[in-house]
């Protein structure tokens, strides 16, 4: 049987022999069946494909290796009977070699190669850019080994398998002999000590980098899971105690909160100089959304952004927790088939306890009247009620909000005043009062606007509404505000990258954070990253001492889909009661 001309359409890659020895396994009849010629570099080779149209007896098994029952024969008095198998891992697009041998004498090689780790399941990740060589030990001087050359590096694995199932024709057909390597949906891998292991990962993607760190794209070569990993690199002399203490409250805050619409992180790891804090890539952020006008004239996706947020926050303020940076380019989104939206909130680095919570930190343009006050009082969680009402007005630009020229901090809150005062926002004025003690709880607002579902606070805990809003001392309150920084706040503008994405750069001095690096203010990075379940109802699994592993929720090739707008006689009735 000749190869075939090209390589079969749902092959992934072709083995391509590195010697004599690998050019026997070729050569062997059972297994020229999968042969076919492709070119590289304009050159014409012949190699063995792997792919979904193999079809070997495990739904996630592309292809087995081994001397006997397997899909490749590869003879050998040491080789074992299933001797390694390449399995790819659903819904997340990634293709795993396992050593299956029982002499542990499959492995990668080549230049950069990541191999397996003693201790750990002897699985690695194989990528066009990551371990695309391996070998087989046959004996102590033979060895078998192959380059693989890729054809599909971005494929459906979903689709994929799905295909597999419902159209067996396409399949292989001929007597096939059940292998002792079946395979199944990945699961979380523990240590036997019941600790994290350390997470092993390859760069795919520089995706920020700010005057503390840098956020990329990685792959967990042990696992296949694609993440984002935060890593803040210590300056000499290692980090000071403020930089740890700010550190350990995102982590800590991260790891005690479990709600659907508050990410969740994989796992961090730090070193006497570096910090990493991995978590999953998400579709995007609320500030992408805004630049694309997706919540422009549009109430339903408004009233989700503004129903999830009160949640998040109601459940925060339940615990004890200030966010202080609440933001579009910190809520997170994810769709699901139906193109509904699940946003999350993320970035805790500035969080607080109630009780400690006095610092004037967070981004400009956002902070509540309370926090740009000179004087270091007591800060409560209204004033993330305060920044999610200025996120409301920036994403529907109520009162042109977005083009106006706001650079002195009493222009902040005119602004949010102003915008309070709109037919868009009425329903959620109280959100906007001046004085704390007059502005909704996002409990009260979800019982108000929403009948109180989503709540996290009893609902006897919840203060009726005539205990909240209409402060009459608004107007005098701006009228006498007096600015730490009469001049200028910073020196950019409210809508420059250091104000919305890095922060101010008199606030990066107080307490260094890494943000999301953007092009250009008008192109804010497309890769947001945060931590997330796939199903909105799904809760973390924690497990003391095991990073809580959860579902990447973005497309694998990272190409950002923005989910579709609902026409307006879809949309659900309006919070925000202006335009019915």
């Amino acid at each position: 049987m000749p190869p075939r001309p090209v390589p079969h359409p749902r092959a992934l890659f072709s083995l391509l022999p590195m010697g004599e020895n690998a050019q026997a396994v070729l050569n062997h009849p059972s297994n020229r069946h999968l042969l076919s010629k492709f070119l590289e570099h304009d050159q014409e080779f012949v190699g063995i494909e792997i792919g979904f149209h193999i079809g070997s007896a495990a739904q996630y098994t592309l292809a087995t290796l081994g001397r006997s029952g397997a899909d490749i024969t590869v003879d050998g008095p040491s080789i074992s009977r299933i001797q390694c198998s390449f399995e790819v891992l659903p819904e997340i697009n990634t293709v795993m070699l396992y050593d299956r041998s029982n002499s542990q004498t499959t492995e990668v090689c080549g230049p950069g190669a990541i191999s397996f780790e003693p201790g750990r399941l002897r699985r690695i990740v194989v990528r066009h850019d990551i371990n695309n060589m391996f070998r087989i030990r046959s004996s102590e001087s033979d060895l078998i080994q192959f380059r693989l050359v890729w054809h599909r590096p971005d494929f459906n694995s979903t689709y994929e398998v799905k295909n597999r199932v419902e159209i067996p024709e396409k399949a292989r057909t001929v007597d096939f002999v059940q292998t002792t390597a079946p395979s199944g949906p990945f699961t979380t891998i523990q240590s036997p000590t019941g600790q994290a292991p350390r997470i092993r990962y390859a760069s795919l993607l520089e995706l920020g980098r700010g005057t503390f760190g840098e956020v990329s794209k990685v792959i967990d070569v042990d696992s296949g899971r694609i993440m984002a990993v935060k890593s803040i690199q210590a300056s000499l002399g290692g980090f000071n105690p403020a930089e740890m203490e700010r550190m350990r409250r995102e982590i800590h805050a991260l790891d005690h909160c479990s709600h659907p619409h508050i990410v969740e992180y994989i796992h961090f790891q730090e070193t006497s100089n570096l910090v990493e804090i991995f978590t999953a890539l998400k579709n995007g952020n609320v500030l992408h959304l805004t630049v694309q006008q997706f919540f422009d004239d549009n109430d339903f996706h408004t009233n989700q952004l503004l129903y999830q947020m009160l949640m998040a926050l109601d459940y925060l303020a339940h615990h004890g927790i200030i966010h202080r940076d609440v933001k579009p380019a910190n809520i997170l989104f994810s769709t699901n088939d139906g193109n509904d939206c699940q946003y999350q909130l993320t970035d805790f680095g500035l969080c607080n306890a109630i009780d400690a919570a006095k610092s004037g930190v967070g981004t400009p343009m956002f902070m509540a009247p309370e926090v740009l006050q000179t004087k270091r009082s007591l800060q409560t969680p209204k004033v993330d009620i305060w920044a999610l009402f200025v996120t409301m007005a920036y994403v529907k630009n109520a009162d042109g909000y977005r083009l106006k020229q706001l650079f002195l901090i009493e222009h902040f809150i005119t602004a949010a005043r102003e915008a309070a005062n709109t037919p868009s926002l009425l329903m959620i004025k109280d959100m906007a009062e001046i004085e704390p003690e007059n502005r909704a709880s996002a409990a009260r607002m979800l019982v108000k606007n929403f009948s109180g579902k989503g709540l996290t606070t009893p609902l006897n805990n919840v203060k009726d509404s005539s205990t909240v809003g209409h402060s009459p001392d608004n107007n005098a309150y701006i009228n006498n505000f007096q600015s730490p920084h009469p001049q200028n706040l910073s020196a950019t503008a409210a809508y420059s990258q250091e104000d919305v994405i890095m922060r101010s750069s008199s606030d990066a001095a107080a307490s260094p954070q890494l943000g999301w690096a953007q092009v250009a203010p008008q192109n804010p990075s497309p890769w947001p990253t945060g931590l997330g379940r796939g199903v909105p109802g799904e809760g973390p699994q924690w497990q003391t001492g095991v990073p809580n592993r959860v579902n990447n929720t973005i497309d694998p090739q990272n190409i950002l889909y923005l989910p579709k707008k609902r026409p307006r006689k879809q949309q659900s009735p309006g919070r925000f009661g202006g335009r019915r």
